[in-house]
């Protein structure tokens, strides 16, 4: 059967399309994954073209503006998501109508596991610039055998999660902070990113809502930071000179190695 090329809208992605069929081929559609930048690590990959399914991801990936909602607590549950390029805060509001702000995913991360085991959303989720996700949709991941890809995105959400009760129950402004990017760090290595260089795309009033400080507080902690020489801020970006330093002020940190 003769094979026409038409260009995926949202990913500027050439996939074939067969005269009269309306799915693309996976030998072609490998591509919108091989030239992503988290490919080999990334949850979307390993439950799609691993399993020979890789037209899913093309047709359920979405570019999203700042400020747009992927979705919004209370809302059906009907997939997982996978953070392609960007970044995105989840959040929940409060019975006096604050926000909460529950976590920030980067490339790489997976969001919206907290409806899986319910018909739908507790928290939103909201990009925090341009964004694109890839959508899991939960009905082609019932019957799949998750594999250990799965199981280790479980458990580094898990230890993450470890980290922030233990951060808030134990440790200062200083403590938290330091705390806070040394995770941003880490999770920006995992992309073969440069761990001491930090893009925040979220708001300084974001991260002190996270940590459970005031934003006067997160503002000069940083200072100190910036005046002992261990960092430096530029506008949204953290230059870190002194690695080990902010170790030392962070203290306690879950990690998902055991020493024997």
């Amino acid at each position: 059967m003769a094979m026409q090329l038409r260009r995926a809208a949202t990913d500027n992605v050439i996939i074939p399309v067969s005269r009269g069929v309306g799915y693309a081929q996976p030998s072609l559609e490998v591509l919108s994954c091989n030239t992503c930048n988290i490919r080999g690590g990334c949850l979307a990959e390993q439950l799609t073209i691993a399993h020979d399914h890789s037209y899913q991801v093309v047709k359920n990936r979405k570019v999203l503006s700042k400020g747009n909602h992927i979705f919004r607590g209370g809302d059906d549950t009907k997939a997982i998501y996978v953070v392609s390029s960007g970044s995105v805060k989840s959040y929940m509001l409060m019975e006096d109508g604050e926000e909460q702000v529950l976590n920030f995913y980067m490339p790489g991360d997976v969001f919206g596991l907290d409806a899986m085991g319910s018909s739908c959303h507790i928290s939103s989720t909201v990009a925090l610039e341009t964004t694109t996700v890839c959508k899991l949709p939960l009905s082609g991941l019932q019957d799949r055998a998750l594999g250990q890809g799965f199981l280790n995105m479980i458990s580094e959400n898990l230890l993450r999660d470890h980290n922030l009760m233990l951060m808030l129950a134990r440790k200062d402004a200083d403590g938290r902070l330091a705390s806070f990017l040394i995770d941003m760090s880490k999770r920006i290595e995992k992309l073969g990113q440069p761990v001491d260089v930090i893009k925040l795309t979220m708001t300084r009033q974001d991260i002190a809502n996270y940590l459970g400080l005031a934003i006067e507080t997160v503002s000069r902690a940083l200072r100190r930071f910036q005046d002992s020489g261990m960092l430096e801020v530029t506008r949204r970006e953290v230059a870190i000179y002194d690695f080990n330093c902010l170790l030392n002020i962070a203290g306690t940190q879950v990690t998902g190695s055991c020493s024997s």
